[in-house]
C-alpha cells in the first residue's frame, strides 16, 4: 500500500487528498490500524499534513495517534495538521497534548493553537493561558520553557479573547523577556479592555523606550479616558526623547480625545524636529479636519531626509490628501530613488485619483500644471 502511494503522488493527481483519506480511514477501520500511510518518517509527515483540511474531525483520532507513536518529524507536522483542522475538537485534542513531558510537543501546540478557526478561539484561549501558567521562570537562570511562554503569549495575540487578560498583564509586569512584553503590550491593545489601562501606563513609565511606544499605541486602541494625561505626557518633546514614541503619542490622543486633541497636536508639531514624527501628527490632524497639516505632509513627502518619512508620508496622503496633492505625490513617484517611496507614493497617486476623479496629464490633475 505505501509504495502505491508513493506512485499515487505524482504532481497534478487531483485525487490524492481523497485517495489518502480513503486509505486512513480504511486503515483505521481495520483491527489495529490507526497508523499513518508511508514507510519513511518523511512519508508519514506529509500524510499527516495533508490531514490538516479545515473542519475534518474524522482526522483527529489518526493524528493523535501519530503523535504518541511516531519519530519526532511526524509528530511535529501531525500538531501543525490539528491545528490547521482548527474546529473545537481539534482544540479539545491538542489540549490534551499541552501538558505533554517532551518540550518540543508543547511548543508545537502552543504554535498550532494559533492557526485555528475563529470558532475555535474562546477554548484555545483557555488552553493557552494553562499552558502558559506552567512555564514560567522556575528562579533566576531557570527558565526552560521561554520559547513556549512566548508562543503562548504570541498565540494569545492571534485568538483574543478576555480570559488572556489576566495571564498578559501579569507577563508584562513580570517577565523579564522583552520579546513577552512586547506581544503581551500589543495584545491587551487589540483586546480594548480598559483593565489594562492602569499596567500600560506603568509600561511607559517603567519599561523601555521600544515597549513605551507600544504601550501608547494600545492605550490609544483601547480607547478609555483616564490615558489622556499620560499620553500628553508621551507627545511632549521636553518629556520625551523617543520620536517614535511622541509620533505614536500623537495618534493615540487623536483616538482618544478627537477635536480636543488639536491645540497638543500643533503645539506638539510647531516643536518637532523629527519627519516621522511630524508626519504622524500632520495626519492626526490632518484626519481631525485641520487641512493646513496637509502641506506638511507634502513637503516631507518632498523633501524628509528618511525614506521611511517620506514613505509614511505618501501613505498619510493617501488617505487625507486634497486633490492638489497629486501632483506631490506624483512627482515623488517620478522622482525618489527609493523603491518603497515610489511603491507608496504610486499607491497614493491610484488613490487621489479615484477620489477626486482626476485624469493625470491633463491641467487639472494637480495645482494647475501639466504634471506628465
Amino acid at each position: 500500500m505505501p509504495s502505491n502511494r508513493r506512485a499515487g503522488r505524482r504532481p497534478g493527481n487531483p485525487h490524492l487528498p481523497f485517495l489518502l483519506l480513503l486509505v486512513v480511514v480504511l486503515a483505521a477501520a481495520c483491527g489495529g490500524g490507526q497508523g499513518l500511510p508511508g514507510k519513511t518518517p518523511d512519508e508519514k509527515a506529509i500524510a499527516a499534513a495533508e490531514l490538516g483540511v479545515n473542519g475534518a474531525d474524522e482526522n483527529i483520532p489518526v493524528l493523535l495517534h501519530a503523535v504518541e507513536t511516531e519519530p519526532e518529524l511526524v509528530q511535529t507536522s501531525a500538531i501543525v495538521a490539528l491545528g490547521r483542522i482548527g474546529t473545537p475538537a481539534a482544540v479539545e485534542a491538542l489540549g490534551k497534548l499541552s501538558n505533554h513531558e517532551a518540550r518540543r510537543i508543547r511548543l508545537a501546540v502552543a504554535q498550532a493553537l494559533q492557526d485555528v478557526l475563529p470558532e475555535a478561539y474562546p477554548e484555545a484561549a483557555k488552553v493557552l493561558v494553562e499552558m502558559g501558567r506552567h512555564c514560567l521562570p522556575k528562579g533566576p537562570g531557570k527558565d526552560p520553557d521561554r520559547e513556549i511562554r512566548r508562543a503562548v503569549v504570541t498565540s494569545l495575540a492571534v485568538v483574543q479573547q478576555p480570559v488572556g487578560l489576566d495571564y498578559l498583564v501579569d507577563r508584562l509586569k513580570n517577565d523579564y523577556d522583552e520579546n513577552v512584553r512586547n506581544t503581551a503590550v500589543k495584545t491587551l491593545g487589540r483586546l480594548k479592555d480598559p483593565r489594562a489601562v492602569d499596567v500600560l501606563i506603568e509600561v511607559f513609565h517603567t519599561d523601555n523606550t521600544h515597549n513605551q511606544a507600544w504601550a501608547i499605541e494600545s492605550l490609544g486602541e483601547i480607547g478609555d479616558p483616564r490615558a489622556i494625561p499620560t499620553v500628553k505626557e508621551a507627545l511632549d518633546i521636553d518629556v520625551t526623547y523617543d520620536a517614535i514614541v511622541r509620533g505614536k503619542a500623537a495618534w493615540a490622543l487623536m483616538q482618544l480625545a478627537g477635536k480636543d486633541a488639536i491645540p497638543d497636536l500643533e503645539e506638539a508639531l510647531a516643536k518637532e524636529p523629527d519627519d516621522m514624527a511630524a508626519v504622524r501628527m500632520a495626519h492626526a490632524l490632518a484626519k481631525l479636519g485641520v487641512k493646513e497639516a496637509i502641506p506638511v505632509l507634502e513637503d516631507r513627502l518632498l523633501h524628509a531626509e528618511r525614506e521611511f518619512a517620506r514613505a509614511e508620508a505618501a501613505r498619510a496622503l493617501k488617505d487625507v490628501g486634497r486633490k492638489e496633492s497629486f501632483e506631490v505625490v506624483d512627482r515623488a513617484f517620478r522622482e525618489d530613488r527609493s523603491g518603497l517611496v515610489k511603491k507608496e507614493a504610486g499607491q497614493a497617486a491610484i488613490a487621489l485619483i479615484r477620489k477626486y476623479h482626476l485624469e493625470p496629464g491633463k491641467k487639472d490633475a494637480g495645482s494647475g500644471e501639466d504634471s506628465r
